[in-house]
């Protein structure tokens, strides 16, 4: 039968009700945005929240999935894919086969493989995403393995497209309820495509002219353009089956954001860690593998429309994220460790959540050193007035003048009285601590290009980008995070030392006298030549 909307299409009845349509006025002053809009998808009810819940909702009322009694699909280890999958087929009573590949571990993954582990998924392990193409084609290419249906990676197939497009109308009617004007950009993170597409196919049908800009968290060419327009071509062809016209079916552009992958899929990188930090902070739910690197992309695009808006007078432009991930948690079994298979558990047991180890913070401070050898890094500082430092060099000054207001947040204490202060207490240190201090600034300065995404160096960043960046050291914890604390307390100790500094915290300086109290008289001194009893009594 020819369906005349989307909203006709079969589901299985999970996603009731629009998730909140919110604006986010103190993440939009951060950004330096005229508005921010965030589409919290985490705040679904259906299986546990996320955007997957509304294309599996779709994809799963299919006939060949409601008669089944098992389905298949695959995923990376803590794929929050595989944790609603999971959760959808213990929710219908059926058995799901989860074939997983391996990727680095950290706690939200772990957390995604608690919920994936059930009685009745079965899991089979693989080393990567190549042995898995390799041995289990079907899951990429067929709708079904041993008889089972396939359920799409990420739940990207047409009805898993068109569900989303309807998300995308969901918004339509909250910014008319709502009385908000239409986002001019709207950011989603691209993954296997199914987001952007469907956002790309929903606001057209909308009729609102916006450009969808989709952030690349997996490596090229798996996340292109050229993906996206094909995936919107089969989805556009399904529905005309289902009796929509193609004619009205005019998908808005979509722009393909490269930069945030780093290290490749499944890796944070520090701009990714310091926008989930960025998020977290004002109580939005994230992960640094798709929230994270979509929200960086976000932050350091506004940047730049920030600074080309002072250059020619142009405001920044209205903006919607769209916020994918599931709930800030997914209960589990709490014996979810027994279901998993020995390969699995061996590969737990011997590796531990990703951290910062000695050599690879020694490597990338060489790293560090390496770029600052460029006369570009070490140049072109702006002299400081009166700068006479006894250790500190001028530019090691600058780093810190540059901290204090992002680290400290005490107002009325100049940068430069900050890096004198300092500078006085690190004269009093040995020569090894003098070192640690060199080292630690040079670590600060030049670190923003191999343990970041910024080019400049940390006194080129401008305010915010400082923040994401020492934020980002903390979030990775290890000795990145001890040169974070490090820097903290030496601008701490600076600020403190100002007597500016001391209103704010009610200390009225130090008690000085000028001579003893009256109740230290001459009855109190003992007799010239006297011993102490302990003597005489040869205790």
């Amino acid at each position: 039968m020819a369906v005349q909307s989307l909203a006709e299409l079969s589901t299985l009845g999970w996603v009731t009700a629009p998730s909140p349509l919110v604006e986010a006025a103190g993440l939009a002053e951060l950004c330096g945005l005229d508005s921010l809009l965030l589409k919290r998808d985490d705040q679904l009810g259906a299986l546990h929240g996320g955007t997957k819940a509304r294309k599996l909702d779709l994809l799963l009322a299919e006939p060949r999935f409601r008669s089944a009694e098992r389905w298949a699909t695959g995923g990376a280890l803590g794929s929050s894919h595989l944790a609603a999958c999971s959760a959808a087929a213990h929710l219908r009573g059926v058995g799901l086969d989860a074939h997983i590949f391996l990727e680095p571990l950290s706690a939200g993954v772990l957390e995604n493989l608690a919920a994936i582990a059930r009685p009745s998924t079965r899991i089979t392990v693989y080393s990567s995403r190549s042995e898995l193409l390799w041995r289990r084609p079907e899951l990429f290419f067929r709708d079904a393995l041993a008889d089972m249906p396939v359920i799409p990676f990420g739940g990207t197939s047409p009805p898993g497209i068109v569900a989303i497009a309807r998300a995308a109308l969901e918004v339509a009617a909250q910014l008319h309820e709502q009385d908000l004007p239409p986002p001019d950009v709207i950011y989603c993170p691209l993954g296997t495509g199914g987001v952007a597409s469907g956002l790309a196919l929903g606001f057209g049908l909308a009729g609102l002219s916006c450009e969808i800009r989709a952030v690349r968290v997996v490596e090229w060419p798996l996340a292109s353009a050229l993906r996206l327009s094909r995936l919107l071509a089969v989805t556009v062809a399904w529905l005309a089956k289902q009796g929509l016209s193609p004619d009205t079916l005019r998908p808005r552009p979509i722009r393909v954001l490269g930069g945030q992958v780093g290290a490749g899929y499944g890796e944070a990188t520090a701009a990714s860690l310091a926008a989930t930090e960025v998020l977290r902070r004002h109580e939005v739910p994230g992960e640094p593998v798709y929230t994270g690197k979509a929200f960086a992309a976000l932050m350091a695009e506004a940047q730049k429309l920030r600074r080309g808006a002072s250059a020619r007078g142009r405001a920044p432009r209205r903006v919607l994220f769209w916020q994918t991930a599931h709930a800030t948690s997914i209960p589990c079994d709490p014996n979810w460790h027994d279901y998993l298979p020995d390969r699995l558990k061996t590969f737990l047991a011997r590796s531990t959540t990703p951290s910062r180890t000695r050599r690879r913070v020694v490597l990338g401070a060489a790293a560090a050193l390496l770029v600052g050898g460029a006369v570009g890094r070490f140049t072109g500082y702006p002299e400081l007035s009166g700068w006479r430092g006894t250790v500190l060099a001028s530019w090691e000054a600058h780093v810190l003048v540059a901290a204090t207001p992002v680290v400290s947040g005490v107002r009325g204490v100049a940068g430069e009285v900050v890096a004198a202060n300092v500078d006085r207490f690190v004269a009093s240190l040995p020569a090894a601590k003098q070192a640690e201090v060199h080292q630690l600034l040079v670590l600060i300065e030049h670190g923003t290009t191999p343990l970041g995404s910024w080019w400049s160096r940390f006194t080129n960043l401008a305010p915010d980008a400082r923040d994401a960046y020492l934020v980002s050291l903390r979030a990775r914890g290890g000795l990145l995070a001890q040169a974070y604390r490090g820097l903290r307390d030496l601008v701490m100790l600076g600020v403190y030392q100002d007597s500016a500094s001391w209103r704010g915290v009610g200390y009225g300086g130090p008690l000085v006298t000028t001579s003893a109290p009256a109740f230290l008289g001459d009855d109190l001194s003992a007799p010239r030549g006297a011993r102490p009893r302990a003597t005489l009594e040869g205790e």
